[in-house]
């Protein structure tokens, strides 16, 4: 691969915008898809790209997955890589190249965000052993699936003094203030953190930042009689989120379950007093009572309400807590993670350029043909031939 353009085709599992509406910095995207620069180029190639030009550092071109084999020819693209195992996956694995590898990235182990094509995915990164189990009961080939955590910025997720967050405290005027990170989904589990703000009491806020329709939890706010010290926000700007993770009396995320939660990570390393669930994604990062608070009944607003209080009021407690959450996380670094990835893209090349990834002459004849059907017959035909258009898996699957 030496001597000539790397070029990498990402499939993001949102637009490329709405990352950036999200609160996340366009510094911040730009290494997060293109890790140490590794690539010269990198194109962003889903069909429901918002822009079409230059953003992040990507070459954004909106293309239909119809027409995604064509534009991977045409670009010379050198590897793909589709970020979560649900559309993203479908979309890269459907019709694949010969010889351009499809790397996928799982962040989530709900079985339902993992698509069957995960196992036509010539490269898993997984973000959590957790993940890695659940990919591993669907990809034959385990040497395959490869550990890739999340990673944070310690220069931007760092803790700030009380000076530097005195502007929170008189806009938030409570004694006690909870910080809750992530979109409002079911899987977050706001709804119980709400039920558990009633129990606690009137010297407790709720400040709730994600992206997501807040009528249902407002509603709910209102019938615990908390709404009054519910703070709904849509999204705090990544370079704002440490402030918030320093002030806050206690980072409370009881997710019902994730792959591995960047938020948590990002709040320990700025210092939080962290409160979440006792579920194996989250703890094998964080460790209950050193740098964390883990609630096993987390369906049940009474334990979180308790575990919010002891973070809270216990001094003890949160100078344990607060003296170990930057370095518990110092293996997720950035740098580290991004050289760990960019290593990951070079063996992948490696194996390219040993014909790893090349498809029988045969196969890619067929490929052809299904997809010279696809264009021209009829939708009743279509259904009959669909059966047969799986992409070839590469490799020895």
């Amino acid at each position: 691969m030496q001597g000539r353009v790397r070029r990498l085709a990402v499939i993001p599992n949102d637009p490329v915008d709405l990352y950036l509406s999200s609160g996340y910095g366009a510094a911040w995207l730009k290494a997060y898809f293109n890790p140490a620069g590794f690539f010269d180029d990198v194109y962003s190639l889903s069909s429901y790209e918002q822009v079409d030009g230059n953003l992040v550092g990507l070459i954004v071109q909106p293309t239909a997955p119809a027409d995604l084999h064509r534009r991977l020819r045409e670009l010379r693209i050198d590897v793909v890589r589709a970020y979560g195992g649900s559309h993203s996956c479908a979309v890269a694995c459907r019709d694949k190249v010969s010889g351009v590898p499809v790397v996928v990235s799982v962040h989530d182990t709900s079985p339902s965000l993992l698509d069957p094509a995960i196992a036509r995915a010539d490269v898993v990164l997984c973000v959590s052993a957790a993940v890695k189990q659940l990919v591993a009961q669907h990809v034959k080939t385990h040497d395959r699936l490869w550990m890739l955590p999340n990673r944070v910025d310690f220069s931007v997720m760092r803790p700030y003094s009380a000076a530097e967050t005195a502007d929170l405290d008189v806009r938030y005027p409570h004694r006690y203030r909870i910080l809750h990170v992530g979109r409002k989904t079911r899987q977050k589990n706001l709804d119980n953190l709400i039920k558990a703000l009633a129990i606690l009491g009137s010297d407790y806020c709720l400040l709730a930042s994600g992206k997501g329709s807040t009528g249902e939890y407002e509603q709910l706010a209102a019938q615990e009689r908390v709404l009054d010290r519910c703070y709904f926000i849509e999204a705090i700007a990544n370079e704002e989120l440490p402030r918030y993770f320093s002030w806050a009396d206690c980072m409370c995320n009881p997710s019902r379950w994730e792959g591995m939660s960047i938020v948590l990570i990002e709040a320990l390393a700025a210092g939080a007093i962290l409160v979440a669930s006792d579920i194996p994604e989250i703890s094998e990062s964080i460790t209950d009572g050193e740098n964390g608070l883990l609630i096993r009944e987390f369906e049940q607003p009474s334990a979180i309400a308790a575990a919010i209080r002891t973070a809270c009021t216990n001094a003890e407690v949160r100078r344990t807590l607060r003296a170990n959450a930057r370095t518990s996380v110092e293996r997720f670094e950035r740098s580290r993670i991004d050289a760990l990835e960019a290593g990951y893209y070079q063996t992948v090349l490696d194996m390219r350029a040993a014909g790893v990834f090349d498809q029988p002459l045969a196969t890619r004849a067929t490929r052809a043909l299904v997809r010279n059907a696809r264009r021209v017959l009829p939708p009743a035909i279509k259904d009959v031939i669909r059966p047969f258009s799986a992409p070839y898996s590469g490799g020895a699957r």
